[in-house]
């Protein structure tokens, strides 16, 4: 108890190592290197995006046309300033569906868009919190039947909720809706909202005389009426209102705490989300805690400037994926070209008729229904199918916040009563460590890069996380084995994390095998299809069987890890006079840059300097493996060596000194740059190696001898 106290107690935070996760330092760091697919994405992200901003918009304000320049501003600041201080560099975010129904909702409610924006505003403060104390993590929580359920209502609620707006000119939203169906059809890579919305336009002003084009449709008599003109957006000013903060009560502002933090939770759970799917698409991870904090920000800022509260967009999106976009500039030049629209077409936008926006939206939301999991219901355990189901039901007939919160409340009892009558062992995933394989044994599956996982205990919503975290760890190995005979029942969510996992092994080229699948789990897998990806070759009963099978897969494919492959002879430096540590790692960051193996000089000096600041790294025997984790050129590690003329003192507090130094430049593979400075660590400890580095006549002579220098054996399996 005491120990968790003192884990708790501020006096012992080491604030400076919280925060390190939170190095805005990299966010204007921007690289040119993906430029042409940041412009493409932005620009083919922002085309996607005008449509949508301005309808949601226009939702948000439940009808009011003012709610179209709120919806553009809103994916302006969004996009732009969640880019900049989020976490996920692929991102493009505004005004999306879920975050609109609740805009709504707040509207309605709260009498009008001044108290909208306030809550706003309070959801972007809520944001930052939340990434500030990274509950990012958390929010992964959500099951998967949950998402899906409050999807689909979202989805059949703004169908719904435009009707109102479709009857004001139903031709002209039948005809908008008619061109985004068509448009795939010829080409799917050309913008169907917008050209939709561009067609249900030109054609209200061309057929303006025309009655039928002008026809209002009355559900209460049944009957037709017939406007003087068609219902439209209205000015679009071409310039940005001055930032303040809404003319409201501090009463007002108080009671729409709740509100600020209903929007603030299901607006970081949809964007968390997003990251998730821009995660899978680009093989990347995103920092949740910062995503939140620059969603955060985007949103406090848009509130402040008249704007609607967005969230990552997962078609938008991958939208900017397809199209080539990387990096965090893709969503800024999205931001600015809205910007352009906003400043040099806001007169021709502000023409746009309702009614083709109403079709717009009706188009989008039919978008948004995932029938996948629909259809799969007959074949989903039924607790999962229950909770879908009632939350679709919920989101529909009462509000989205109710649904969310049912939805969790049935998921949490399911998941209590299922473990509750299964008795599991808490554990959710433990790396096998020897308790069943003898040492040779666990030798064999280090130098053949196999890992295996003892998985026991129900594969539940919130267990798949973290059993996905914990493989991705291992995730640089060529065979993985899970042993799931310990695994009595699995949900979808599980299932999903499963098919995940396969996905990503298969994208690596690498395999997966499942070892004593039960028949009920094994059931789950094959009607959601997962068996079919993983193979039913790869499904084998005992640990033994999947070790032998492991082996031969990957007989033809080790190979012994030298020192040498890391070391070229440019990399070689002999007889180097140094006066001291700093002139010594100096000359040997120049060798580097100039062999173009390190990315920046400046960077990497800064960081060898400082990592030795820290701790110096004399492994004895007069050497030194200075290393920084600045990335080398290629990706790959790179090892630069360098042999003194005359010793050196490395470091003012150890009198020892200092005749070869080894530098490390680490690359995207932390298992490969551990693998190096174990090879080097293990190596240079035998007097030999050490004399004949000392000794060696030239450049050619010491590469000969590091490519001798080895960690892993040749693969040897024994016949039966």
């Amino acid at each position: 108890m005491r120990t968790v106290v003192r884990k708790l107690d501020p006096r012992h935070i080491n604030l400076k190592e919280y925060l390190r996760e939170f190095d805005f330092g990299e966010n204007y760091r921007f690289t040119l290197k993906h430029l042409k697919g940041d412009l493409v994405g932005g620009l083919t992200a922002a085309i996607v995006a005008l449509p949508l901003a301005l309808g949601f918009g226009l939702l948000a304000f439940n009808g009011d046309p003012r709610g179209a320049v709120a919806g553009l501003y809103g994916a302006i600041f969004t996009g732009v300033l969640a880019s900049f201080f989020g976490g996920t560099p692929q991102q493009i975010t505004g005004p999306t569906g879920g975050m609109t129904v609740i805009l709504t909702t707040v509207y309605m409610e709260y009498g009008g868009p001044e108290a909208l924006l306030a809550a706003c505003i309070l959801a972007g403060v809520f944001q930052v919190i939340y990434g500030l104390l990274k509950v990012g993590k958390y929010v992964h929580l959500v099951p998967y039947p949950v998402t899906v359920g409050f999807t689909n209502g979202i989805a059949i609620l703004i169908f719904t909720q435009q009707f109102k707006t479709f009857n004001t000119a139903p031709v002209i939203a039948l005809v908008t809706i008619a061109v985004i169906y068509l448009v795939p059809k010829v080409n799917r890579n050309l913008p169907k909202a917008l050209i939709g919305l561009i067609a249900g336009t030109i054609v209200a002003y061309a057929f303006s005389s025309n009655d039928l084009f002008r026809a209002s449709y009355d559900p209460a008599t049944g009957g037709l009426t017939f406007a003087s003109a068609i219902k439209v957006i209205g000015e679009i000013p071409s310039h940005f209102q001055l930032p303040g903060l809404p003319d409201i009560s501090w009463e007002t502002w108080r009671k729409l705490v709740p509100a600020g933090f209903t929007i603030s939770m299901l607006g970081s759970i949809e964007t968390l989300l997003a990251s998730v799917v821009a995660d899978n698409a680009t093989n990347t991870r995103h920092n949740s805690n910062k995503e939140l904090i620059g969603q955060g920000v985007g949103n406090f800022v848009a509130g402040v400037f008249g704007g609607v509260a967005g969230t990552g967009a997962i078609v938008r999106t991958m939208v900017n994926v397809r199209a080539g976009g990387m990096t965090r500039l893709s969503g800024i030049i999205h931001g600015v070209v809205l910007i352009l629209v906003m400043l040099f077409l806001g007169t021709l936008a502000s023409n746009i008729p309702l009614a083709a926006l109403a079709g717009v939206l009706m188009m989008t939301a039919i978008g948004m229904l995932e029938l996948e999991p629909i259809k799969m219901i007959p074949r989903t355990p039924l607790p999962d199918a229950a909770v879908m189901v009632a939350t679709i039901l919920i989101t529909v007939l009462t509000d989205l916040i109710t649904a969310v919160e049912v939805g969790m409340v049935m998921a949490s009892f399911l998941f209590v009563h299922r473990m509750s009558e299964m008795g599991m062992d808490q554990r959710l995933l433990e790396e096998v460590k020897g308790v069943a394989l003898d040492e040779p044994t666990q030798q064999l599956l280090k130098d053949n890069k196999i890992v295996i996982f003892d998985v026991e205990g129900p594969l539940f919503f919130g267990a798949a996380k973290s059993f996905i975290t914990t493989l991705e760890k291992h995730f640089d190995v060529k065979v993985v084995i899970l042993d799931m005979e310990n695994v009595p029942v699995i949900d979808t969510s599980g299932t999903v994390a499963i098919e995940n996992i396969v996905e990503r092994l298969h994208h690596d080229k690498k395999r997966l095998l499942i070892v004593g699948m039960r028949d009920n789990v094994r059931k789950v897998l094959y009607d959601l299809g997962v068996t079919k990806k993983i193979g039913i070759g790869n499904f084998l009963n005992t640990v033994d069987e999947a070790i032998r099978y492991a082996l031969e897969i990957t007989k033809r494919e080790v190979e012994q890890t030298y020192l040498g492959g890391f070391v070229s002879e440019s990399l070689i430096m002999l007889d180097v006079k140094a006066k001291d540590r700093d002139d010594l790692l100096d000359k040997m960051v120049t060798q580097a840059c100039n062999a173009g193996v390190v990315k920046s000089r400046e960077l990497f000096l800064e960081s060898i300097l400082q990592r030795e600041a820290l701790t110096p790294t004399i492994i004895g025997k007069g050497v030194a493996v200075p290393h920084a984790h600045s990335g080398g050129a290629n990706g790959r590690v790179v090892v630069v060596f360098a042999r003194l003329k005359e010793p050196i003192h490395y470091n003012q507090d150890n009198p020892e000194l200092i005749r070869l130094v080894f530098m490390v430049a680490t690359g995207t593979n932390e298992r490969e740059y551990l693998n190096v400075l174990r090879l080097i660590a293990t190596n240079i400890s035998h007097e030999h190696v050490y004399k004949r580095l000392l000794s060696a006549n030239d450049v050619h002579a010491v590469h000969h001898l590091l490519s001798e220098l080895k960690t892993t054996q040749p693969l040897t399996v024994q016949s039966e």
